[in-house]
């Protein structure tokens, strides 16, 4: 089975709407939300969906998914105070064995292309973990205090992470549980689970994706989407051509 985790969970505090959490802000009239489970919906790798909401939202979520056709939905989990432990909560909700699949999405990437999907579905058949990526377009500074610069990474070998990640389910439940087990481990460090199945000492591929892949973090992201939204579609309608030929 191949299960999707949708991260629904967040407060948006950086987004600056205290009435609505972002990832239920309308873009363009629908729940950003309702983008990520369309998406995961139309692919026909995906299985079954488990979202990971506050219990106060589930019902608005299960309305949603009956209005705009998402009968992959099957699984709800509530979210941690922090994404390592909304995933573990999503990832003990699903009914999954050890060399099933899940699929990491977030509620506020709208713009996650099939293709892109396709590409990491093609990479977890040789490989237990891998993740979407496009090239830094920029050099990247690192700095221990915010003031001072402790070293300057060039760009021709950075990459900046993306979503979706796909992982074997019984890899990434070992990385996660390793992780909360280890006293010593600085878990203010760890937002990504790439990093806990490197931990691990399991290879991690990558895909590229594209820079439709937004996240919708500012309010200003949200006008970002809405005038990517049209090219966006005429990406997919062109790549669903190319699959039909």
């Amino acid at each position: 089975m191949n299960y999707a985790i949708v991260l629904a969970g967040g407060k948006g505090q950086r987004f600056g709407n205290a009435k609505v959490m972002k990832q239920f802000v309308e873009l363009t009239g629908i729940p950003m939300l309702v983008y990520s489970l369309q998406t995961a919906q139309k692919n026909n790798n995906i299985d079954e969906i488990c979202v990971v909401t506050h219990e106060s939202e589930q019902e608005k979520v299960k309305a949603w998914s009956k209005e705009y056709g998402i009968t992959k939905l099957k699984y709800f989990a509530t979210p941690g105070k922090e994404r390592q432990q909304s995933v573990y909560s999503g990832l003990l909700a699903l009914p999954a064995k050890p060399r099933d699949t899940v699929i990491i999405m977030t509620s506020v990437c709208p713009f996650v292309s099939q293709k892109t999907i396709d590409k990491q579905y093609e990479q977890i058949r040789s490989n237990d973990a891998s993740i979407t990526v496009v090239k830094a377009t920029d050099a990247i500074t690192f700095s221990n205090d915010g003031k001072k610069v402790n070293r300057t990474l060039q760009k021709k070998k950075l990459y900046i992470q993306q979503g979706p990640q796909i992982f074997r389910y019984g890899v990434l439940l070992e990385g996660h549980k390793v992780y909360m087990e280890d006293e010593d481990y600085n878990r203010l460090d760890v937002t990504e689970d790439s990093e806990l199945v490197l931990n691990l000492g399991v290879e991690c591929a990558m895909v590229l994706g594209d820079r439709f892949c937004i996240k919708v973090t500012y309010p200003e992201d949200l006008a970002i989407a809405e005038s990517l939204l049209g090219l966006f579609e005429e990406q997919e309608r062109r790549y669903e051509a190319e699959k039909n030929h």
